[in-house]
């Protein structure tokens, strides 16, 4: 499978465990639940087989459609259809490329290190590649679950304050921001620490 292709061994040698039933799936890949040979448990991101060549068809279709569109409609005249479809093309081929997602968090975990509100998940780079990404298992719970974060004791004005902080930190002085920010990519850590999640997708403000 893509592990084996892409660490030079299947999951079972290259982990001291690995779940070949998915946590999580998605149209580019799905999440397995996994443990380092030393233990340490992690979550293994899998690129789905042939995932690229058919985003690069669709792509190629999407373009030509917006050429017609911009060249004979006149929602053409009025919009940059054509620049739409550009930018939509660079985030997804990013995110395709694991390695890059591997490389936004350590570049959160940097420029975060001395926030002690934010957890970014480590990545295990000898377990990494294009198309396999290996990272921390964070633990919370999830930032939208308001029940569970009362039943845990957590202070939910704390988590708020400590959430809208981190973004405008984000966005404001680092000029490098997760763009990406629905509930499903924050949980909440004891001592309302959250835990950020997924960044195949970033922006950037000179």
């Amino acid at each position: 499978g893509v592990v084996e292709e892409e660490l030079g061994a299947p999951p079972e040698k290259v982990f001291a465990w690995f779940d070949p039933s998915p946590q999580a799936s998605a149209s580019i890949g799905q999440v397995h639940a996994a443990r380092l040979i030393d233990g340490t448990p992690v979550v293994v991101k899998v690129q789905r087989p042939g995932v690229e060549a058919s985003v690069t068809r669709d792509l190629a279709v999407l373009a030509d459609l917006a050429h017609l569109a911009a060249t004979r409609t006149s929602l053409g005249e009025y919009y940059a259809v054509e620049g739409w479809v550009e930018e939509f093309a660079f985030t997804l081929r990013n995110e395709l490329d694991y390695t890059r997602e591997g490389h936004n968090a350590d570049r959160f975990r940097r420029n975060f290190a001395g926030e002690p509100a934010l957890h970014v998940p480590q990545v295990f780079w000898e377990r990494t590649s294009h198309r396999v990404l290996t990272m921390e298992l964070i633990q919370g719970i999830k930032i939208s679950d308001v029940a569970a974060l009362d039943a845990a004791g957590l202070d939910r004005h704390r988590v708020a304050e400590n959430s809208v902080r981190i973004m405008l930190t984000e966005v404001f002085e680092h000029g490098f921001f997760h763009a990406d920010p629905h509930p499903g990519n924050f949980f909440v850590l004891p001592g309302e620490v959250i835990g950020l999640m997924d960044f195949g997708m970033v922006g950037r403000l000179d």
